[in-house]
């Protein structure tokens, strides 16, 4: 792969958490999602693609309604982009069997994707969700 290709593979990262992660413009994930996206994080032999992605974030809002994302750091090589992000907003729903804490999280992750024709294939994913669950309230603290 060319150093040009890292470069719009990171671009297409780029554009993906600014226009999904800050803007929640879901048509753009039906762009850039391949409709054999796998999420790795997410359970195995669940659903794939887009629409499993929208319906993802969607339960994922309807518990920190003003979430958004920031980007720490963005490192892409071939195929392959790295992000590392962190998840702000107010813990107002239920996600997950997690009752509502009303109290602000921040959840601190990075994020490798691989790119396969201009759109996202597959995705790993590494967050601190235990300290998310201190900050809510859900665990003692450490």
């Amino acid at each position: 792969m060319t150093q040009e290709t890292a470069a719009a593979n990171k671009e297409l990262v780029r554009r993906f958490y600014k226009e999904v992660y800050v803007n929640w413009n879901m048509a753009v994930a039906d762009e850039v999602i391949s409709p054999q996206f796998t999420s790795h994080d997410w359970p195995e032999g669940g659903p794939t693609g887009p629409k499993a992605f929208r319906d993802y974030y969607s339960a994922m809002r309807s518990a920190v309604a003003d979430a958004r994302y920031e980007v720490d750091d963005l490192v892409a090589e071939g195929d392959r982009v790295v992000v590392r992000w962190r998840l702000l907003g107010t813990h107002k729903g239920a996600f997950r069997g997690i009752a509502p804490s009303g109290q602000p999280i921040t959840l601190k992750g990075i994020a490798i994707y691989r790119v396969e024709g201009g759109k996202l294939m597959e995705r790993w994913v590494v967050s601190d969700l235990y300290g998310v669950l201190e900050e809510s309230g859900a665990l003692s603290p450490r």
